[in-house]
């Protein structure tokens, strides 16, 4: 079993180091994806002292094995680093951020402190960045409304997945600390190591070019500041009712990919206008707003003979929307009724229909 258990360590170290080297690779949002690398090498350096202490070699060492914790403790806030990259235009790496060093100078001053004690601190390290982590992700989504027409790529099931797999290490730690040396569980680290490094490969490279699209869409703070004129209120009403003349004639909301500089184009006017217009014209979010013709769209096929044949995914094309989910809830929400039970009751009121 040990030589199994040595075999998944080098696996997890071997996938690891690929992941890094793909996210060195890759091209746009650099930063993002080298302080994911950087976390990566503390998740595969510990990977290597576990997997080199199964097989014995590490005794040979001691001063190595006192550089795991340490390295261990960094890992999380180049993780919280990574997430602020992803969601935060022109983010750059500041003076301010070696406060992010401060969790490595605590493993080093506890390197010697019992086992116990270094869980403690590290779960009190860790739990405080997974919750900042997780809101910057919620707080980003929630902004999306002004510039996406559809979530359904920023849906948080990737940070989900790494939370669990961050609360399984910490639980295997736990339990090798309370059964003490009679059982060492921590020698199941590289299994969950090796699932976690497999489902974070798969999120994060599949997120991080969706998020830096996102990042691209919105300008950097110092340059909103810059744009300090404001329309006057006729032209506010001209351009709201060329708004909606744009949305209703071309039907731009059919497009599941709509977003607020595509409709930007068909205005022929800057982003930062249609969400004034948007703001203070209609008093609405891009988001809402494009729903809304969406949903009127399902209702009309909801209720049309001609549409009767549609299943409910092929309504929900129909309308603009890219899975038939997304368009449950966003139908309820505004009509407070699936599609399901919409048309079940336009079949009651119109049996003949």
């Amino acid at each position: 079993m040990v030589k199994a258990l040595i075999i998944e360590g080098w696996m997890a170290q071997i996938l690891g180091l690929l992941l890094i080297a793909a996210l060195l690779s890759r091209r746009g949002h650099s930063t993002a994806n080298r302080l994911l690398a950087f976390g990566l090498f503390c998740a595969v350096y510990r990977q290597t002292m576990l997997t080199l202490q199964l097989s014995g070699v590490l005794a040979n060492f001691p001063l190595l094995a006192r550089t795991s914790f340490p390295v261990q403790m960094l890992g999380l806030p180049a993780f919280y680093l990574y997430v602020k990259a992803l969601t935060t235009p022109e983010f750059r790496i500041e003076r301010k951020h070696a406060v992010h060093l401060l969790p490595f100078g605590l493993g080093l001053l506890l390197v010697d402190q019992p086992q116990y004690f270094q869980l403690a601190v590290k779960v009190l390290v860790v739990l405080p960045y997974l919750i900042q982590s997780h809101l910057q992700v919620r707080s980003f989504a929630a902004q999306s409304r002004d510039f996406l027409s559809d979530f359904t790529n920023l849906k948080l099931s990737w940070l989900r997945t790494l939370l669990i797999g961050v609360y399984a290490m910490l639980a295997v730690d736990a339990l090798d600390v309370v059964t003490g040396p009679s059982a060492q569980l921590w020698v199941l680290i590289p299994s969950v190591g090796l699932i976690g490094l497999l489902s974070l490969a798969y999120f994060s490279l599949r997120v991080s070019p969706v998020f830096a699209r996102e990042t691209q869409e919105r300008p950097p703070a110092s340059e909103q500041k810059k744009e300090t004129s404001r329309l006057s209120d006729d032209q506010v009403e001209r351009q709201k009712d060329r708004l909606i003349e744009a949305l209703e004639k071309q039907q731009l909301y059919l497009n599941p990919e709509l977003r607020l500089s595509d409709l930007a184009a068909a205005l022929d006017i800057r982003p930062y206008r249609v969400s004034e217009v948007l703001n203070r014209g209609m008093q609405t979010t891009f988001y809402d707003l494009v729903n809304r013709y969406r949903i009127a769209k399902a209702k009309e096929l909801l209720l049309a003979p001609d549409s009767a044949h549609f299943n409910l995914l092929g309504i929900a094309m129909e309308s603009g929307f890219k899975s038939k989910s997304v368009f449950n809830d966003v139908f309820k929400k505004v009509t407070g009724m699936t599609p399901s039970q919409f048309r079940s009751g336009k079949l009651i009121l119109f049996p003949g229909s």
